[in-house]
């Protein structure tokens, strides 16, 4: 076998496992971890080494990787024991897919096959959601909760809020050039969009669902085509609140904020929320610089008055307040310099930067009420999402490997093949 086809079949690999792993991304946790690991090996295994280092100048590239290494560094000041500093490294790990994936050689239509995965992935968790409120009798006993089959109603807010607001930007791009495709597209995400305001209700999911379609308006030209998008959802808010008890619910909570409120995955409490993170201010002040030490979060906390009813969870559920409190304000810092890079380099027109920004936008602000960049689905959703819209964007400035060149048909028709 010659160099050129080993090289070839590489990069079809490649392809094939990057879209493997957005299906899974939303369906399984362990096959999201087997084809994420398999990406890396053959993402590393096909880096151009010129795109590579131009890549790693960039800071949306360095500065995720420079949190990672202070998160391992941290675990010599921890104030755990060494094995248990080190487990808290792991959340922190899948910071490195950003400069990896961003240095990739991806094609537009490598892009849109792994956004078509991952769509595709939840497109099929919609329709099992939609059918267990449609035929609540059905058999959905292995449901997590009612109308979240797998995972839990945050992770799903956020995935569906995300593929709501693609398809309606896809639909806006459509609407001149194929009228039935923009109006499928647009059915779909309304499908989406509904399901986040109605079914199982998420406080997270509202707000990280309104932001992305405000992001939407300001991102439609012209007033007509915002009313497109504005007059439906607001239709939809306004039956979610009139009809749907678990809409009223969280709408009622939102307003009231301090009474003991169960939210989202793990039933964690407002009152929890809040006394979590009035002391995380104070350890923060007791060791503002780098912080207690990676893995120190649950010691912490355990230390802590009340620490019967909350110190056995290590989680702030504030991305912010987690980096923080092990690393310091220096952490603190990369973690908000690494979310400004990622803005700036989606900052502008254009259906990528577009996509870019609701990823960041929709990170950044579920990271104020939960540690989504240290969590498994939405950290991974965020890191690959990033560097797959961040390697298309700084394709057009990169060097480009002549191998890639000579490839690139190759791996689009052996795709196209094989899900013929």
């Amino acid at each position: 076998m010659t160099k050129e086809k080993v090289s070839r079949n590489l990069l079809i690999a490649r392809q094939v496992v990057a879209v493997a792993t957005a299906f899974f991304l939303p369906l399984s946790t362990s096959g999201e971890a087997i084809a994420a690991s398999t990406f890396m090996v053959l993402a590393i295994a096909t880096l151009d080494l010129q795109r590579f280092t131009a890549t790693a100048r960039s800071p949306a590239a360095w500065l995720p990787a420079a949190l990672f290494a202070l998160i391992l560094i941290g675990v010599t000041w921890s104030s755990e024991p060494l094995p248990v500093a080190f487990k808290w490294v792991g959340p922190y790990v899948k910071l490195l897919l950003i400069p990896i994936v961003m240095a990739t050689a991806f094609s537009r239509k490598d892009g849109i096959q792994i956004a078509f995965g991952f769509l595709a992935a939840c497109t099929i968790l919609l329709i099992l959601s939609w059918a267990s409120v449609i035929w609540p009798s059905g058999p959905w006993g292995w449901f997590k909760m009612q109308g979240v089959p797998v995972k839990d109603n945050a992770v799903q807010s956020g995935e569906f809020a995300l593929c709501a607001f693609g398809l309606a930007y896809a639909g806006l791009l459509l609407w001149g050039e194929n009228r039935t495709r923009a109006i499928l597209a647009l059915s779909l995400a309304a499908l989406f969009f509904t399901n986040v305001m109605i079914i199982f209700v998420s406080k997270t999911g509202i707000l990280m669902a309104t932001a992305l379609l405000a992001l939407l308006l300001l991102e439609t030209q012209g007033w007509r085509r915002g009313l497109l998008f504005a007059v439906p959802a607001a239709l939809v808010i306004v039956i979610a609140l009139s009809f749907s008890p678990s809409a009223q619910l969280r709408f009622k909570q939102f307003l009231a904020g301090a009474e003991p409120l169960h939210e989202d995955h793990d039933n964690f409490s407002t009152v929890a929320r809040l006394y979590f993170w009035k002391q995380s201010r104070q350890l923060i002040a007791s060791a503002p610089v780098l912080g207690h030490g990676t893995g120190s979060i649950a010691g912490l906390y355990r230390n802590l008055d009340q620490s019967k009813t909350f110190g056995d969870i290590p989680d702030p559920h504030n991305q912010f307040l987690h980096t923080t409190l092990q690393t310091g304000l220096v952490g603190g810092a990369l973690l908000i310099a690494m979310w400004v890079a990622h803005l700036a380099l989606f900052w502008g027109s254009g259906p990528l930067r577009a996509m870019g920004l609701a990823i960041v936008v929709q990170n950044v602000l579920g990271s104020l009420f939960n540690s989504h960049l240290s969590t498994v689905t939405q950290g991974t959703l965020y890191c690959l999402g990033v560097g797959l819209v961040g390697a298309l964007i700084l394709g057009a400035r990169l060097p480009v490997s002549p191998a890639k060149h000579a490839t690139d048909g190759v791996v689009t028709k052996s795709i196209g093949a094989a899900s013929a």
